[in-house]
């Protein structure tokens, strides 16, 4: 969205392995509902990331109706990771998350990173790993490091370790008498990220 970020990431390249010299790495510069609902692109994972809710026209990333234009840009078994701030937040406005994300995906897992944020990994299936491959994986570059610098973990129980909740949990939060879905048109977790900033031990 911010051209600026480009330079950033230049300035960057020594601690980002040059992420923009890599081939693999195709940079855009937009909004991202607009580039969801405008691409045909499939994909294999969707990652967001965005600013905090409360911030001006954020909520618009966590809508059902965004979680629905990233499904159909999903290639068959592809997932969506939603970063969710997990702290100065009440435990309705993330109830409301979960609702939300639950309403377009069946499938939602709960990880924990550091300090306390959460991520979010939905599918449209059940969501399984083979405990090897994953094992192999970590045991190379760039995964190691990776895993070491954002994780603080150098094996498969260490990356587990931030597993906390199952499908079952996000389904059980979002049934919860109430819960409203966060919409275009309504988007009470700006409202609700808002009221709590400052406030800690609420969720």
């Amino acid at each position: 969205l911010e051209p600026a970020i480009v330079e950033v990431a230049r300035q960057a390249s020594p601690v980002n392995h040059d992420v923009l010299a890599n081939p693999k790495v195709h940079l855009l510069i937009g909004d991202a509902r607009e580039v969801v609902l405008t691409s045909r692109a499939q994909y294999d994972l969707v990652v967001s990331e965005p600013s905090n809710p409360y911030r001006a026209g954020v909520a618009s990333l966590f809508t059902q109706e965004f979680y629905a234009a990233v499904r159909a840009r999903l290639a068959p078994g592809g997932l969506f990771a939603q970063w969710l701030q997990a702290y100065e937040v009440d435990s309705r406005t993330i109830a409301t998350v979960y609702a939300t994300l639950g309403a377009v995906f069946p499938e939602v897992q709960t990880w924990q990173t550091l300090p306390t944020d959460l991520v979010l990994i939905a599918g449209t299936g059940p969501i399984a790993a083979d405990g090897a491959s994953l094992r192999e994986r970590i045991g190379v570059e760039p995964y190691r490091t990776a895993l070491a610098l954002a994780w603080r973990s150098s094996d498969l129980e260490g990356l587990l370790a931030h597993y906390v909740a199952t499908p079952a949990f996000a389904r059980a939060v979002a049934a919860r008498d109430a819960v409203p879905r966060n919409t275009d048109d309504r988007t009470p977790i700006e409202f609700g990220f808002a009221r709590s900033a400052g406030r800690t031990n609420l969720f």
